[in-house]
């Protein structure tokens, strides 16, 4: 639980097409629920100040599904989901994370996730947040199969270097770019994203 004074915003990104997986990836069954709930109740634990999912190829759905993302996607916070539309998501990750930070103009950290993570659990994200908090002028990001990604908490200022996304790069070629300002933290979950109907049921398995 996030009981510092630092307000915190989380920034889920979840507009591309799917094209793998063939159908809307973010409301496919993940043990009950829509996959992309399990992003969200783990980023509910943090207690953020805002929640901001980005919808694009499968904006409808989300729209239609964001009740149930609201009462199914965890307890003990009360932060509702927002769901920001993003209609040129043919352009690129890079673009639509530009799009939503546009919209998180302020003062406080942003939590940057996918909604194709689901090992990623609110423990992972609480320990990100615990190394943020003792040097919040750096960025905490997972570390993973010998690489940097998200989830990843980037301090306010960072929010112009975030801004300036393009295409397909997102995230990671921030961090890849200012590697000294980057706290890595292990986190072997953050390596398994949902690509395809296979990669769903091996994840399933794997939670059990």
């Amino acid at each position: 639980m996030n009981n510092s004074t630092h307000a915190l915003d989380c920034l889920i990104l979840a507009a591309g097409n799917a094209s793998r997986f063939g159908s809307c990836k973010q409301l496919a069954d993940w043990k009950g629920q829509p996959l992309l709930a399990a992003t969200i109740a783990a980023a509910r634990q943090l207690n953020p100040a805002r929640i901001l999912v980005v919808g694009g190829a499968f904006y409808p759905q989300l729209l239609q599904a964001l009740p149930a993302l609201n009462s199914s996607a965890g307890k003990g916070c009360n932060t509702p989901v927002e769901l920001l539309e993003f209609r040129a998501w043919n352009l690129g990750l890079g673009h639509s994370l530009a799009h939503a930070i546009k919209h998180l103009q302020n003062s406080n950290p942003v939590l940057v996730l996918l909604g194709d993570q689901p090992l990623v659990s609110a423990q992972d994200l609480q320990n990100l947040y615990r190394h943020w908090c003792a040097q919040p002028e750096k960025i905490a990001c997972a570390s993973f199969a010998n690489t940097l990604g998200v989830p990843a908490l980037f301090p306010a200022h960072f929010k112009a270097r975030l801004y300036e996304s393009r295409g397909d790069r997102g995230a990671k070629n921030i961090l890849l770019r200012y590697r000294n300002q980057v706290m890595p933290v292990a986190m072997p979950s953050a390596e398994f994203d949902v690509d395809t109907p296979a990669d769903l049921s091996k994840y399933l398995r794997k939670a059990v």
